[in-house]
């Protein structure tokens, strides 16, 4: 199965706001919702190329980009410096980075595809984000397919897959270069590519279901079956604005410009955004907003070829009474688009 199909997502059960663009319609309901939301485009392109599954990551005051050709970084997700550090783990459809203790780590390297590959356990880190510090053959395991995530000042790695095995336990390292398993057989059961956020002091997972933990290692279902016979891919997660999202959330093997968000993991609002479809996007929340770029769209029987994205936008909140003032702000945001 391929990368992108591998992710995962949530579905929707909640009040709705969507928000027009290329067949995305808008709901008129959308201005009694409180709080609003806008996609504002930024740039029509980034400097780095049109690609897929990279990550955007704020670290303090900057925002960072880690493409698969290079890493770039900016103060105000506008305008973009290109960094002296270079992508070291390889193919980012398979590894990330992790912002940890300070330094920015690469967890592991990885060339090639599931088919034909070279891993290596070997961790990066930067202290000063000019250049890279190495060690080679550490104990991290040999895996791949999974989101390494910093809650109670550990990095946890949980699941992920090697040559057809896929494992349900999870990797803890108290200084990113030490690993060890400190808990096997997980009541979800072997996951891969499984996306998390910590929110409201808690560690969330989202599959096809939703799971939470207050510690880490002992985990309770939050909801069964979030969209009963469908898939979810493609999707981003975030915390903003006192809410989880996940960013191009699609279904069912079809591209969308979707996003949905929860404050419960169980009731899920949704919100279809100004920008095309696509999956597989790089998104992180930075002063104030969400922020988006990078994403695929095609492979379909309607959409056979391949589309990339490099264009970049924000989301912001619009905090609106509900009635006619806030139906007048909205229109008057959306001619300024």
């Amino acid at each position: 199965m391929k990368p992108w199909l591998r992710c995962i997502g949530i579905h929707i059960i909640a009040y709705t706001l969507i928000i027009g663009h290329s067949g995305c319609t808008r709901n008129p309901s959308a201005s009694k919702v409180e709080p609003s939301y806008q996609w504002q485009k930024l740039a029509d392109s980034g400097p780095w190329a049109k690609s897929y599954n990279f990550q955007m990551m704020a670290i303090q005051d900057t925002l960072w980009v880690f493409h698969p050709e290079g890493i770039w970084f900016s103060t105000d997700a506008k305008n973009w410096t290109r960094s002296t550090l270079t992508n070291v783990i390889g193919n980012t459809a398979f590894l990330d980075y992790v912002f940890f203790q300070n330094k920015i780590f690469g967890i592991g390297h990885f060339e090639g595809n599931a088919e034909k590959y070279t891993l290596l356990p070997t961790i990066y880190f930067s202290s000063d984000r000019m250049h890279w510090d190495s060690i080679e053959n550490t104990n991290l395991q040999k895996r791949y397919f999974y989101h390494p995530i910093v809650f109670d000042e550990k990095i946890w790695i949980i699941g992920g897959e090697q040559d057809a095995t896929i494992w349900a336990d999870i990797i803890q390292s108290s200084d990113g270069i030490h690993w060890q398993i400190i808990k096997d057989k997980l009541p979800f059961g072997p996951v891969i590519n499984s996306q998390f956020l910590v929110y409201k002091d808690k560690l969330w997972m989202y599959n096809d279901n939703v799971w939470v933990s207050e510690n880490g290692l002992d985990w309770s279902e939050v909801s069964k079956s979030i969209l009963p016979g469908q898939q979810i891919f493609g999707y981003a997660p975030v915390v903003f604005d006192d809410r989880m999202w996940l960013i191009a959330c699609n279904r069912s093997g079809q591209f969308a410009c979707q996003v949905v968000y929860s404050t419960d993991g169980i009731n899920w609002a949704e919100q279809k955004a100004l920008w095309t479809p696509r999956g597989g996007v790089a998104a992180s929340v930075f002063k104030d907003a969400i922020i988006m770029t990078g994403g695929k769209y095609g492979g379909t029987q309607q959409n056979p070829e391949f589309e990339y994205s490099n264009d970049i936008w924000q989301m912001i909140t619009l905090r609106l009474h509900s009635g006619t003032e806030a139906e007048e702000k909205a229109k008057a945001e959306e001619k300024k688009q």
